[in-house]
């Protein structure tokens, strides 16, 4: 995957406008300069029909009194340019159907006329992070007008160039744009499951499949749809009769249904990212249907009979013509595989992986020959699910499998899909296929064909027990970065099956090799690590792990030591480390979801959401303490500090439950609240 330009930023937002305000100087992004580089991949000037050369140009330098936002946000501020990402305007029009989602894309406390200073900022969720894109507002223009997305109508609004020009550096630059699926822009903006649903086999289409996405549009869904070109065509895309274009993506921005002549008739609202060319068939502006309904119909429908690329089209023809709809879920219970009849339910257990198929290594295939015990290669995930659904009197549990490739070059590379086992008995080896090993699995599901989408969701309600998740490439041997994520509406254990020594699997403790390595490398000749030892173990360790070593302290070392040393002996054994080091990872898992930026660090303000996250109530006057003793001077506290502030409030209160527990509370220590003596040892 290519690194996106827009994750890395030297410094925050605030302060460099800050800075350029005091210097009275305007932005001018080092990282995206205006310049061919960012324009396409070889560097060179693009192809634009009539477009001599691209001169990048200001907004002011273009209009007389530009406007970031201008009348609000809508559906219609987004007009495609010379450029072929229809996919991009497509997604973020259906986005701006709901402001909320969009603001959080898109800061609406930008301008061009108040603390002006010529740099922009926009978040996308990428590859499970947000990340803040800062660019300055240098757009390519012919030399008078712009090239790419614009506001066709009101050419003084400029976020829609400003948006599109953000995801370009994140992306790599413009021609990383040129081509692409509209739900992976929506899922970009909003962290969304992504779901397909093929139609290009017109006898397989469900006969419910209106109401299906019916109820994941009342649940906020984001939808999509396109037609595919044929496969003797090498035209990126054709105008058809009907004035719908093939090779081209729509965005789906409502849905009904009305009476007509003793029918009812389900009607979908879809929007040409163009801005213009509309469906000229049944319901389009100037048809029969639309001539004869009645007042209080047109008014319901919202009929403004001009150009502007929106149009209503029957569900029946969508169908027939269209080839993929696409939905976009905010919650996985809109799925329309089991979509849920509650809509009012949100919350549910989200755990991430990330990982590689390497050639040579983890890039087994699907299977086939000759290549079929190359698939025990592939990595393989484990989750145990013990409870059952809140309201399912089924006794079944809900797994929600979302595979997604971390495209090569911003490009779809590879066929993807997944496999789901059930293992008769639990085992921490990896499957590899051997007799022993295959009588204890049962094939429980699949994702179904492989796809060249870049995300493949199912739902699945399955029975208690341990499963086994396997994605793979449909080809043996292809190489690509993916993320996995599961969902589950009750907690649920999980983690990779490593392979490990055939004897290991006999024994009641059954450490990992690598923890073993570094074990012995840094442990002293009485077979224990003392707390200097412990520090250059994290560091080290962690560097294995996660490709760049975690700054453990002196201080998180001792905290650590404290914490595990069970017999006060001073120093950790080996299971002592390995349960020390299993912390530190839940700790990092739950810290990283409040680090926005990737910086290690997180908002002290959040520090509150991160405790609760952790099911670990503190009030107000320790949480002041923990900010005031490990807080830096901009309201950050980092990942080694927060470690040692929950190694020792861990240890705190298990000292005070103790002491509770011996004495009746007839101490000193007792006589304290909990949150009294957390406080006080935050200052020690």
């Amino acid at each position: 995957m290519s690194s996106p330009r827009g994750r890395v930023r030297q410094k925050d937002y605030l302060e460099l406008k800050r800075e350029l305000l005091q210097n009275n100087e305007l932005f001018t992004d080092p990282d995206f300069s205006p310049s061919t580089s960012s324009l396409t991949f070889s560097g060179l000037q693009p192809r634009i029909s009539g477009v001599r050369s691209v001169i990048w140009k200001r907004p002011g330098e273009l209009v007389k009194n530009p406007r970031f936002v201008k009348d609000g946000l809508t559906r219609h501020d987004l007009d495609q340019g010379r450029l072929g990402n229809c996919w991009f305007i497509a997604g973020a029009a259906v986005v701006s159907t709901q402001p909320k989602l969009l603001f959080r894309c898109v800061p609406i406390d930008q301008h061009f006329d108040q603390n002006y200073a010529g740099l922009f900022r926009f978040n996308f969720w990428w590859y499970g992070k947000w990340v803040e894109v800062i660019v300055d507002d240098f757009l390519p223009t012919d030399g008078r007008k712009l090239i790419y997305a614009k506001n066709r109508s009101d050419p003084d609004e400029f976020w829609p160039a400003l948006l599109e020009k953000a995801y370009a550096k994140l992306r790599g630059n413009y021609e990383a744009l040129d081509g692409g699926k509209t739900q992976d822009a929506i899922v970009d903006m909003t962290g969304s499951i992504s779901e397909t649903i093929d139609l290009t086999e017109k006898s397989k289409i469900p006969d419910n499949l209106y109401d299906l996405v019916w109820k994941s549009y009342q649940m906020n869904s984001l939808m999509g749809a396109c037609i595919n070109l044929p496969g003797n065509t090498s035209t990126p895309e054709f105008e058809m009769s009907n004035g719908l274009v093939m090779g081209h993506a729509y965005s789906i921005t409502g849905i009904t249904s009305v009476p007509y002549k003793g029918n009812n008739i389900q009607l979908l609202r879809l929007r040409n990212p163009w801005g213009k060319s509309e469906w000229t068939g049944d319901w389009s502006d100037h048809s029969k249907q639309i001539e004869n309904i009645s007042q209080e119909t047109r008014k319901k429908l919202g009929i403004v009979i001009r150009d502007d690329g929106e149009f209503w089209i029957s569900f029946i023809d969508v169908l027939r013509i269209f080839d993929e709809i696409q939905l976009c879920h905010l919650q996985p219970d809109a799925l329309t595989s089991e979509i849920a009849n509650d809509e009012t339910k949100q919350n549910w257990e989200v755990t991430v992986y990330h990982d590689a198929w390497i050639r040579g290594l983890t890039a087994g295939g699907c299977g086939n020959a000759p290549y079929k015990d190359l698939f025990w290669k592939n990595p393989q995930f484990l989750i145990t699910l013990k409870d059952v659904d809140i309201k399912d009197n089924s006794g079944l549990c809900t797994l929600i499998v979302t595979l997604t490739e971390k495209e090569m070059n911003n490009k779809s590379s590879v066929c993807i899909g997944f496999k789901v086992y059930k293992l008769r008995e639990f085992q921490r080896g990896s499957l590899d296929g051997e007799s022993v090993l295959r009588n204890n699995l049962i094939l429980q599901e699949r994702s179904g064909s492989y796809e060249y989408n870049r995300e493949v969701t199912r739902r699945f309600e399955l029975n208690p027990g341990v499963y086994a998740i396997i994605p793979s490439t449909y080809e043996a041997h292809a190489e690509a970065n993916f993320m996995l994520r599961l969902y589950t509406e009750k907690p649920a254990e999980s983690g990779l099956l490593e392979e490990i020594d055939k004897n290991e699997l006999q024994r009641t403790v059954k450490p990992l090799d690598p923890v073993k390595e570094f074990f012995i490398k840094h442990a002293t000749e009485d077979g224990h690590i003392y707390a200097i030892e412990l520090k250059k173990f994290l560091r080290e360790f962690s560097a294995s792990e996660f490709g760049e070593p975690i700054p453990f302290s002196l201080e998180a070392a001792r905290s650590l030591v404290t914490l595990m040393d069970r017999n006060r002996s001073g120093a950790l054994n080996f299971d002592e480390v390995v349960k020390g080091w299993n912390e530190i990872k839940a700790y990092k898992r739950i810290f990283e979801q409040f680090d926005k930026d990737g910086s290690s660090s997180v908002d002290t303000f959040e520090l509150s959401k991160v405790f609760r996250a952790l099911d670990f109530t503190v009030n107000r006057q320790v949480l002041v303490a923990i900010v005031r003793r490990y807080g830096n001077r901009n309201n950050k506290i980092r990942l080694t500090d927060f470690l040692i502030v929950i190694f020792k409030l861990t240890l705190m209160f298990e000292i005070f439950k103790e002491q509770q527990l011996k004495t009746g509370g007839n101490n000193d220590a007792a006589s304290f609240t909990l949150n009294e003596y957390l406080d006080y040892t935050m200052y020690c």
